[in-house]
């Protein structure tokens, strides 16, 4: 999941005190926060699935809109957006990693990170020193199995990217088929292959294979952040490929791009 959040001045000065959410879906939440004697109204929301949005500075100015119907604003001051991971069913792995004895685990807080990783501080301990919990079974890391078939799936996908990324494709061509504005990224179709290409703010091209290289979904092009995204398990990458976010742990692949040489040359 992707949420966005904005730090602001107040014309008032009234800044609470409390941690606060309010109860939509998906919710905002609030809270103050003081940096080297200058206080901020940190507001955030407007959560979505990674790459389930085509215009995320839409995010932003939605975000802006609700604060401002509540709130008088004297300077938004910074924004940024983050990601967080949810598991299947609400809840946060916390426990022992699958497979190993001693290494122990806590992820999947779905944006909810004070409160579970106190939950999680409390569990772990008395695991660790061998004590009884009625929770260890709940927040099992080993609980959900994943789906046949996955380990041939993904060698399957790995296959088709080592094909893909053996060819190439004319800068040319790539430049005159993409249209593309300085700093933007598309999915285009050419010679019967889906490209994912960028052009930088000095018009240079960057193509890659739009695969991802965890499962093989179609990444998406996320204009806030100049990055290509998974919808399917938030894996992230910079414009050119290079690995941001996990579950991945291998970079799109490169598409070669040539540039070609006329005969008078």
């Amino acid at each position: 999941m992707r949420s966005y959040a904005m730090a602001i001045t107040l014309k008032n000065e009234d800044y609470p005190e409390d941690l606060l959410y309010d109860m939509y879906d998906p919710y905002n939440y609030y809270r103050s926060q003081e940096i080297d004697g200058r206080k901020y109204f940190i507001v955030g929301g407007v959560d979505h699935k990674t790459a389930h949005e085509d215009n995320q500075e839409y995010r932003f100015l939605k975000l802006e809109s609700h604060i401002r119907q509540y709130f008088e604003i004297n300077e938004i001051a910074y924004k940024w957006s983050s990601q967080y991971y949810e598991s299947p069913d609400g809840l946060p792995y916390i426990g022992q990693l699958p497979g190993h004895d001693k290494i122990f685990v806590a992820t999947g807080y779905g944006g909810n990170g004070m409160p579970f990783s106190t939950v999680a501080a409390l569990l772990l301990t008395k695991m660790i020193t061998n004590q009884d919990t009625p929770y260890k079974d709940l927040y099992d890391p080993n609980r959900l199995k994943p789906a046949a078939g996955f380990t041939n799936f993904v060698a399957h996908n790995a296959d088709v990217v080592k094909q893909f990324a053996s060819k190439w494709f004319s800068h040319e061509e790539l430049h005159e088929l993409a249209e593309l504005a300085t700093e933007e990224g598309k999915i285009v179709t050419f010679k019967d292959e889906k490209i994912a290409i960028y052009k930088d703010k000095d018009g240079g091209i960057h193509a890659l294979s739009p695969t991802c290289t965890h499962v093989g979904c179609e990444v998406k092009w996320n204009n806030t952040e100049l990055t290509w995204d998974c919808p399917c398990h938030g894996a992230r990458y910079s414009y050119d490929g290079h690995v941001l976010n996990g579950p991945t742990t291998k970079n799109l692949a490169k598409v070669s791009v040539r540039k070609l040489i006329s005969k008078e040359e």
